[in-house]
């Protein structure tokens, strides 16, 4: 199995986090924040540039986030940005550096009731199968796919192939240490992508991002059953923690060392 990592768990400044990683022996990148800025939404040369890197280092883009349908039901500026102009600039970079995952959300779960939310699921997931693209919704707790059970259901009621989950244990947060077993073999069919991340629950209830082995996470179990099921051909660092480097390096060398115990 292979690992990735987010770019800007290690640097705002995109070569600067390749390289750092490229030297761990890092070859695959997700791409969300440049310089402070969401994917898709440069007003320069940003993309031309990713996509040059692309080519420079003989990288490969596992997948982007530009946080589509991270918002209320109620938010249309948001939600036609994400199913129109900023749809179309995904697309077009996806297809331009060939890659084949969007990560999406899947709404607040304050507002809204789930029907309309997987009603605009499924208009974006028929838009990226035009293509040939999927999605993967990442699951948090504030939003509707927030527990395994829910993502499951949601993801089932959809229908759409080309629709799944990016499976984030450390995301369910209070419910991270249910994560596994039992949520990943809940969520097991549908999922598209992992996020690897560790958190702690604190005496008064409250969270905190924890290093990987540090949290609540079982995550070598986790990586024992992704090696079995094959389900991804990687797993991808998203720390949350800092320092960016020091958290990044002890994620990696974590996770390879759960695989080759």
């Amino acid at each position: 199995m292979e690992f990735g990592i987010v770019t800007d768990e290690l640097s705002q400044e995109p070569r600067e986090a390749i390289e750092l990683a490229l030297g761990w022996g890092i070859r695959r990148f997700e791409i969300r924040n440049i310089r402070g800025v969401r994917f898709p939404r440069f007003t320069d040369d940003t993309l031309d540039e990713l996509a040059a890197l692309r080519e420079e280092y003989d990288i490969r883009y596992t997948a982007v986030s530009p946080g589509f349908f991270k918002c209320h039901l109620d938010d249309d500026a948001h939600i036609d940005y994400a199913l129109g102009d900023g749809l179309d600039l995904t697309m077009d970079f996806m297809e331009g550096c060939d890659v084949d995952l969007m990560i999406c959300f899947g709404f607040e779960l304050a507002t809204g009731a789930d029907g309309p939310a997987v009603e605009l699921l499924q208009r974006l997931a028929d838009r990226l199968g035009e293509r040939d693209f999927g999605a993967g919704v990442e699951n948090e707790t504030h939003c509707k796919f927030n527990t395994p059970e829910r993502i499951a259901a949601l993801l089932e009621a959809a229908g759409r192939p080309n629709l799944g989950a990016n499976w984030d244990p450390g995301n369910l947060k209070e419910g991270a240490a249910e994560g596994f077993p039992g949520g990943y073999e809940c969520v097991r069919p549908w999922i598209v992508n992992v996020h690897a991340k560790d958190v702690a629950v604190l005496a008064d209830g409250t969270t905190e991002w924890r290093r990987i082995g540090e949290g609540v996470c079982d995550w070598r179990g986790q990586m024992e059953a992704l090696a079995r099921d094959g389900i991804v051909e990687h797993v991808t660092i998203e720390s949350h923690c800092g320092p960016a480097d020091e958290a990044g390096r002890h994620n990696l060398a974590a996770l390879r060392s759960y695989l080759d115990s």
